[in-house]
């Protein structure tokens, strides 16, 4: 079934094969690739929910019916944010486009977005007979949104309408925060309105913080809903609830309803509720200090050491659970203990020789995070074990002969960075003590907190390894050259990990060029936002083609003839430090054949380019 999204049309069915709709006329195959399917729900704050279908992908429409100002601002607003986060525990946004029904002189606003299968946590909790969820499943789930938040708060957002409704639990236990239709920027032009009235308030009953109903709504805020959100959980009772909540006093007496519940995690979740926004936790990366100590109390672990030297940063957080799984097992650790993975959904594209999209689909990886400080995070991704086929056939497109010869390599596991380092993470390290060489803090051509930084020597990477090793009692580091290929091609053999050719919808180099049979694309003449293309290799790594150009340890060698075969550095016996040094995956001004996931170039480690960053490595 086709289904028409006029909201006037008074019979919106339609065969499927339909072009338009047979009652009123309206085009239904909306954006040229979008067919709706069903009607989901008509309760939103604004429009409509649909299901719609692309080629044989269910995703979520929602439909904008309200075309007051203030209604398309919030709406554009939620199109904008989806597009800016990454993180498995937010709807990716695939889309914005307006639509006009026949005969209509207003335009329908469309979002398109990700469909999240599962429940919501009310509806979750009514099944369930509004039982109180169990203690470790609370530590869990308050992990889980507390990391969602941190991205949130990180790009300089705050969500404003945290509430179990709002939060999804997926089928394999992650959950989704979704509704970003309220979600606020933090910047001075906020804060200016905000102090002039000129805010508009949103609220959930038993779930909105005092400050937000005044017009006066601060990160902070999120905090308190939070907060409010785990009183229901752990008692199966709304906030409101005359059995918790003396509206006389305005006092919420909840723990008698959970006795056993452990006191610092009560203690926890009274803190996200004060009624002051000032007594609340300062920001996310507090809150998750605290759950660390309480994750130790509960599992009677022994207490986390700090290894770390004058600079003060922290080591990683534990959380014990069934889905929190150990790295390194029984084997030698860093300083500060086991490394606690996290799984994380992304997208995975391959495409034909005219570089048509003929599989997408999703796959799942392993992480852990480094807390920089400041609210800002590095993304390490597990790579497995393996072995792969190094270098570029005889019969490759474009090659060069120091691709040659191709030879067998066995790679340890070892970890990756999920994306390029960026301009945000740089400013973090560059400001820590130095090692051996000062860092200019900003050195990027291209200015933003999430675009890579680059403009950086291969020198200048060694000293941002030092740094950032001596603040987390990890031995971070370039990769391997070898290390580097394997991780780009993911189990591939094609000339890139997306398939025989590589368009400009799937990373950012000089669009005017083609591989193969691929077709001509945009030249963007600059870099762009890591990850910002949304899809990633089958390790979950993104931006491997183009962006920047990536330096690896090795010293540059002519071929492969002399290499080891065991994935570590190859370094030349004589002058190691004058060297050209390595450098891999193409940029934003390559032609799309030096984007290729063999392509090899090099450069004297003291030199910078506009095009030049780095990644990344730890084992």
């Amino acid at each position: 079934m086709s289904h028409c999204i006029n909201p006037n049309c008074p019979r919106p069915q339609n065969p499927d094969n339909n072009r338009f709709c047979y009652t009123c006329g309206s085009e239904l195959l909306l954006a040229g690739r979008y067919r709706v399917s069903r009607l989901l729900s008509r309760k939103g704050r604004f429009g409509r929910t649909y299901e719609v279908t692309q080629g044989s992908k269910a995703k979520i429409l929602k439909v904008l019916i309200n075309n007051q100002p203030k209604a398309i601002e919030l709406f554009q607003q939620e199109a904008r944010v989806l597009r800016q986060l990454h993180h498995p525990g937010i709807p990716q946004g695939d889309g914005y486009f307006t639509c006009k029904p026949r005969d209509s002189q207003q335009p329908l606003h469309c979002l398109v977005m990700e469909k999240i299968e599962g429940l919501d946590l009310a509806e979750y909790q009514q099944q369930r007979q509004y039982q109180a969820i169990a203690q470790d499943l609370a530590l869990e789930w308050l992990l889980q949104l507390t990391q969602i938040l941190d991205e949130v708060h990180q790009q300089q957002f705050f969500h404003w309408d945290i509430k179990p409704s709002n939060i999804i639990l997926r089928p394999n236990g992650q959950l989704v925060l979704i509704d970003f239709g309220t979600v606020r920027e933090l910047t001075a032009t906020y804060f200016g309105q905000q102090a002039a009235g000129q805010v508009t308030a949103i609220a959930s009953f038993g779930y909105t913080p005092p400050e937000q109903l005044r017009y006066q709504a601060v990160p902070q805020s999120d905090f308190f809903a939070l907060g409010r959100t785990f009183v229901f959980l752990l008692t199966g009772k709304q906030p409101n609830d005359p059995a918790i909540y003396n509206s006389f006093k305005n006092e919420l007496n909840w723990r008698s309803h959970n006795p056993h519940l452990l006191p610092e995690l009560a203690e926890l979740i009274e803190q996200l509720m004060m009624p002051a926004a000032k007594k609340r936790p300062v920001n996310t990366r507090v809150i998750l200090q605290q759950l660390a100590e309480i994750d130790r109390i509960l599992n009677r672990l022994p207490p986390r050491q700090n290894p770390v030297s004058s600079s003060g940063g922290q080591g990683s957080i534990r959380i014990s659970s069934q889905k929190t799984q150990l790295a390194n097992q029984g084997s030698s650790l860093p300083p500060q203990g086991r490394i606690h993975l996290q799984s994380f959904d992304f997208e995975v594209v391959t495409v034909d020789s005219r570089g048509r999209q003929h599989r997408r689909h999703r796959r799942q990886a392993e992480f852990f995070t480094e807390d920089l400080g400041n609210g800002v995070m590095l993304e390490m991704v597990a790579i497995p074990a393996g072995t792969f086929t190094m270098g570029s056939p005889a019969k490759e497109k474009e090659r060069s002969d120091d691709e040659s010869p191709q030879h067998s390599v066995t790679i340890k596991p070892f970890y990756f960075g999920k994306f390029p380092v960026t301009q945000a993470q740089w400013r973090i390290v560059a400001a820590l003590p130095q090692v051996s060489q000062d860092l200019n803090p900003d050195p990027s051509w291209f200015k933003g907190g999430n675009l890579p930084v680059e403009n950086v020597s291969w020198h200048d990477a060694q000293e941002f390894c030092a740094r950032l090793s001596r603040k987390t009692g990890r031995t971070y580091r370039l990769p391997s050259e070898a290390e580097w290929e394997y991780a780009c091609r993911a189990g591939t053999t094609t000339p890139f990990h997306f398939g025989e050719t590589i368009t400009t919808d799937l990373a950012n180099y000089d669009g005017n060029y083609t591989y193969g049979s691929g077709p001509k694309g945009e030249y963007q003449e600059k870099t762009t936002p890591v990850g910002s293309f949304r899809v990633a290799n089958k390790f979950g790594l993104y931006d491997m083609h183009g962006n920047v150009w990536e330096w690896c340890e090795d010293d540059w060698h002519d071929n492969y003839w002399e290499v080891p075969k065991n994935g570590s550095v190859s370094l030349k016996e004589n002058d190691h430090d004058n060297n050209p040094q390595l450098m891999r995956g193409g940029s934003w001004v390559s032609e799309p054949w030096a984007c290729r996931s063999a392509v090899r170039n090099s450069d004297a480690p003291d030199l910078w380019f506009d095009n030049l960053g780095f990644r990344v490595a730890f084992s």
